[in-house]
């Protein structure tokens, strides 16, 4: 997860009872960086506006502005009404990327590890690692197995362009312009607006080379 600043200006349309609107999306969508704010893949064939807390038809919560989030279709049929009282990305007292970890597998069809790093773990970080992990591997029907391969499929090809500027980086051959290119690159890639930054930080983080290469660069 990542965390954003929310618009504090509420979309008009809210006071005439409507949310699902071109208004609420065009605030969404770039203050969500295009990215669903929970699985953090971008260019979505299905964007949502997901219910952070289930409104269940009660008002007050189906048109909150802070309620409303940019989700992608798998994440919110899977969060549902069914997980509740999570870590919010939008809260600046949380630092939602250093709570949760997320690290890839060694091939596609394993499962990508979601952990807490908090010495104190409470309900909401233990909810919020239990959603991410089926976000991120759940299969249990046809149709999910098919999502998580588009978004599988999505994460490693970053991951490949990710090992190639580290292989750049770290190659004794590679010229001042190929590095220089290398670490612009990863550093993109770092930025809370460019898709699955979690697991680009956190691969670095548990990267010594990395560490020590890219120290002017981190401030995550």
């Amino acid at each position: 997860m990542f965390n954003t600043v929310r618009n504090p200006q509420a979309p008009d349309c809210l006071n005439d009872e409507k949310y699902n609107t071109k208004e609420v999306v065009d605030i969404l969508e770039p203050m969500f960086f295009g990215k669903c704010y929970l699985c953090e893949q971008d260019e979505l064939s299905d964007p949502e506006i997901e219910h952070f807390d289930p409104h269940e038809g009660i008002n007050d919560k189906k048109y909150d502005w802070n309620n409303l989030y940019y989700s992608c279709g798998r994440c919110n049929s899977i969060k549902s009404n069914i997980h509740r009282n999570i870590l919010d990305c939008c809260d600046p007292d949380i630092d939602v990327f250093r709570i949760i970890k997320c690290i890839l597998p060694s091939t596609p069809d394993g499962n990508i590890m979601v952990s807490s790093t908090s010495d104190e773990v409470n309900v909401k970080i233990t909810n919020t690692v239990t959603l991410l992990d089926r976000c991120y591997n759940e299969v249990n029907t046809p149709l999910r197995g098919i999502t998580r391969s588009v978004l599988i499929e999505k994460l490693f090809d970053h991951y490949t362009d990710f090992l190639t500027y580290r292989a750049t980086l770290k190659r004794k051959k590679s010229t001042v312009d190929e590095k220089g290119h290398a670490k612009g690159r990863m550093n993109s890639m770092l930025k809370a607006n460019f898709p699955f930054s979690v697991f680009w930080r956190w691969h670095v983080l548990s990267d010594s080379f990395l560490m020590a290469d890219l120290q002017d660069l981190i401030d995550f």
